[in-house]
């Protein structure tokens, strides 16, 4: 199964250089960006160009935003192609943990599900924590 990460500018190649800071190369992982001009056929067009390249068929692409232009392009796509997932909210710890997983053992159905387990867990407030193990010490 492969990735694709998108996003406006140029976050999507920023967030595969800091995954491949952290976790080293990954060959089914890609990146495209999304540049003033561009339009929905553009973003089509680069997403069509890393599909067609690629031995596997299954496709995860993870874009920044809900709704906006990478996804919306990246939803045309899943529709008509069918062996694409499209998810939002492009982050560090959401790929980390997408890549983590054996995909070799998933299909493109169980990816989201497998992802809502451990999603909520990606947020954190230091003043939340702070306080819960000041309150844990009291008790």
């Amino acid at each position: 199964m492969n990735i694709i990460l998108a996003g406006h500018g140029k976050i999507a190649y920023e967030m595969k250089n800091s995954i491949e800071m952290i976790a080293g190369q990954y060959s089914h992982l890609y990146a495209i960006t999304f540049e003033p001009g561009d339009s929905i056929d553009n973003l089509k067009d680069k997403y069509l160009k890393i599909i067609s390249q690629s031995e596997s068929k299954q496709f995860i692409i993870i874009t920044d935003i809900f709704s906006g232009s990478p996804y919306n392009a990246a939803s045309i796509l899943a529709m008509q192609l069918g062996n694409i997932e499209v998810i939002s909210g492009l982050s560090l710890p959401l790929c980390l943990e997408l890549l983590n997983l054996d995909l070799s053992l998933m299909n493109i159905e169980n990816v989201y599900a497998q992802l809502d387990e451990v999603k909520l867990d990606f947020i954190k407030s230091f003043k939340s924590l702070s306080k819960k193990i000041s309150t844990e010490e009291e008790l």
